[in-house]
């Protein structure tokens, strides 16, 4: 009788550790990245046009990331209060024009509203809007946001540091 409560007590035991293990082992570890995104904040559907630095400016799709696989296209629309992630790059503490910087070119933003006029953003100038997407003084909106990635069995949490720059109607330069 003691040898059935003494085996009780240690499967017990054993059981209650076991439990605790897993728990500990099966917690994932927070995912951080950071991404630059534009949005457009006019009224009209804007057209953009990427130039991903290194490619050849008939290049339709260039990486969207450093950390991971995929493609995106270097032109698109953007309907009014919308916004797409231009980049995503797997060090947070990146400032968001360098990072623009050392991907892209040159970003081309096309206004249909304004009769077909044209943002042009480089490293040295822009034409057609009041700041440059590439200089320090540029003006981007920060957002964290928080969620899980959903794999088979478990959700892996996920940290997104966005840097977004507002395409703004009162900066817009009409000649």
């Amino acid at each position: 009788m003691k040898r059935d409560i003494f085996i009780r007590i240690m499967f017990g035991i054993i059981s209650v550790f076991l439990i605790v293990f897993f728990c500990i082992s099966c917690k994932e570890e927070l995912s951080e990245y950071m991404s630059i995104c534009v949005q457009n904040e006019t009224s009209d559907v804007i057209h953009i046009r990427l130039y991903p630095a290194g490619r050849s400016a008939s290049a339709k799709l260039y990486p969207m990331s450093d950390v991971s696989g995929g493609y995106l296209t270097t032109e698109f629309s953007l309907s009014s209060n919308n916004d797409r992630a231009l980049f995503i790059y797997g060090d947070f503490n990146e400032k968001s024009y360098k990072l623009a910087l050392s991907v892209f070119d040159s970003i081309h933003i096309s206004l249909t509203d304004k009769g077909n006029s044209t943002i042009k953003f480089s490293h040295k100038n822009v034409t057609g809007y009041s700041e440059n997407i590439f200089t320090e003084n540029s003006t981007w909106d920060f957002e964290i946001i928080e969620d899980c990635l959903n794999m088979q069995f478990t959700c892996k949490p996920q940290k997104n540091h966005r840097y977004i720059f507002l395409v703004l109607e009162d900066k817009i330069i009409i000649e």
